[in-house]
């Protein structure tokens, strides 16, 4: 097979060939883990060699141009735009086409983002689970398998989840389901059981040093930083944001520690949590991010660990000044507040009350005596 679109998940692949050269490939299989990982292109490349078997003639094109088989069918989260009273995947779909082209690794912020909708999230319906029914239950154009990709399985309603179920207990013949998600546990449980799991892992370092090689100064901290996340990894190198960051979360830390010398400085604090309100959500997420890696570091140099620091300051900051309240008594809860506010993000929580929160939690967690 030619994973051409693919970053790493050697052993991923390996086992995928494996399924297909034993003609082992389930008829239903649960892809998860963050987009970044490359989900989407692995079981877009996966979805073309079960419909094109062995033709390699294809593979040196776009994702765009070899996803427009015509047994091969796209479920996706989608919004009602305008005074639409029903809307189905194949009327996103020449905005999919782009973003998988564009952002194969893009997350659901990222797509959702493309398509223009504002703040609302998007959901797989019913109709377009019963649309995808109808289309898989014909005749195959070319007369040999069909494939239908779900990508965000977790963003099915309970009604879609329910009307997929029944076509998993009875699935039609020589077609493939693949399912793709971040998130099991928001998905139906009699879904998950009815799939073969397939749990994706980080991309490994040296693959994506061989991607970036080339497009950065400093490709090692940056891999660090993103964690096998591809996408992350895109956007630290297409983001000026980090330098920003640093100075806010600097900024925050000394009013958290004033405010414990005076409380009246509360109102600097809350101003600083009502800035963080002023960007966009994947910028809030990447300074939680930010927070959750500075927080680790500075751990980390506090125990003297400083070869595996990545930390290298834009503002000229000593993280040594900040490492000794960085300790065994707050280090495991200043990490938890800054992803639980992620996690409360992504699922559009109460921006203004989750900064202010994180504020109140900062100044206490921080300003805990040295030891």
């Amino acid at each position: 097979m030619h994973w051409t679109k693919v970053i790493g998940q050697k052993n991923l692949k390996n086992k995928l060939e494996y399924l297909i050269e034993t003609g082992q490939v389930p008829h239903s299989q649960l892809f998860i883990g963050p987009s970044g990982y490359g989900s989407l292109p692995l079981v877009i490349e996966f979805s073309l060699f079960l419909l094109e078997n062995k033709d390699v003639s294809n593979a040196a094109k776009k994702l765009s141009e070899r996803c427009q088989h015509p047994d091969l069918h796209f479920i996706l989260p989608i919004v009602k735009r305008r005074n639409e009273k029903v809307v189905y995947s194949h009327d996103y779909i020449h905005d999919w086409l782009r973003f998988i082209d564009l952002k194969p690794y893009g997350n659901y912020s990222e797509w959702f983002e493309s398509i223009n909708v504002g703040n609302r999230q998007g959901l797989i319906s019913i109709v377009d689970i019963e649309y995808a029914r109808k289309k898989i239950s014909l005749k195959a154009f070319n007369g040999g398998a069909r494939v239908c990709i779900l990508w965000g399985a977790e963003k099915m309603s309970n009604q879609a989840s329910n009307a997929f179920l029944k076509i998993l207990e009875e699935p039609p013949e020589n077609t493939y389901f693949l399912l793709i998600a971040e998130n099991q546990e928001e998905i139906l449980p009699t879904i998950v059981s009815r799939c073969q799991i397939v749990n994706l892992r980080p991309i490994e370092n040296s693959a994506l040093l061989d991607v970036i090689e080339n497009k950065t100064n400093n490709p090692e901290i940056l891999v660090a930083k993103a964690q096998g996340n591809f996408n992350d990894l895109l956007n630290l190198i297409n983001s000026d944001k980090d330098k920003e960051f640093e100075g806010l979360l600097i900024d925050g830390l000394r009013k958290a520690f004033k405010v414990k010398e005076n409380k009246k400085l509360i109102v600097d604090l809350m101003d600083w949590s009502a800035s963080l309100c002023g960007f966009g959500k994947e910028e809030q997420k990447t300074f939680l991010e930010f927070g959750v890696q500075f927080f680790r570091d500075a751990y980390l140099l506090n125990h003297s660990l400083n070869d595996i620091v990545t930390f290298k300051s834009k503002t000229n900051f000593d993280l040594s000044k900040i490492a000794p309240y960085v300790n065994d008594m707050n280090v495991k809860e200043l990490v938890t507040l800054f992803e639980e506010t992620h996690f409360n993000i992504l699922r559009n929580g109460n921006v203004k009350m989750l900064f202010i929160n994180l504020a109140f939690k900062l100044s206490e967690l921080i300003a805990l005596d040295v030891k």
